[in-house]
């Protein structure tokens, strides 16, 4: 029963977000966190030395000063593209689906990473098989986290198998306790 409130509770914030942020902010925000560490990563180097000629700062602070301008201003960025093309969405009538859609979005994702959490819980032996076995939603959700870093495991290599090796870790650990 606690599963089943948790997953509507999750469900209503998903609902009450995406229809106030839309399937485009909601995307967008999502990849500017991407664009943002791998602009970042690649440009803070560059964007450091032109800080050391402009300004007087401590050369220690550059690289992490550096870095916090490139994220905010990927931010700006994407969230100046995301108004233009919510108001094209609003103008074309389409605005339902961008709050649909983000609906949608927010509930994978939550849903998701209150799987990945059930995961642990179940591992570290803290979910009892019988608050699962009373749940109804559990069967339904209990494989949603595993199962999407697995496939986002095919499109990046570093989550390939992670599942199966925490299984493996929690395993190992359980076999020493008892």
């Amino acid at each position: 029963m606690f599963l089943d409130i948790m997953v509507l509770a999750l469900l209503v914030l998903a609902l009450i977000k995406g229809l106030k942020q839309g399937l485009v902010v909601a995307a967008l925000s999502f990849a500017a966190v991407f664009i943002g560490l791998a602009a970042a990563l690649k440009l803070s180097t560059w964007v450091a030395e032109w800080l050391g000629n402009s300004v007087n700062i401590a050369a220690t602070w550059l690289p992490f000063l550096a870095f916090i301008v490139i994220m905010v201003a990927v931010f700006i960025g994407v969230r100046i593209l995301g108004a233009v093309l919510e108001q094209a969405l609003e103008l074309s009538m389409l605005g339902w689906a961008n709050k649909l859609g983000g609906f949608i979005l927010y509930a994978l994702l939550y849903i998701t990473v209150f799987s990945v959490i059930i995961f642990y819980a179940e591992e570290m032996q803290f979910l009892k098989p019988e608050a699962a076995a009373a749940s109804n939603t559990y069967p339904y959700i209990h494989f949603w986290g595993p199962y999407s870093i697995e496939a986002f495991g095919k499109i990046i290599p570093f989550f390939k198998d992670m599942f199966a090796d925490l299984t493996n870790f929690f395993g190992g650990i359980n076999k020493n306790i008892t």
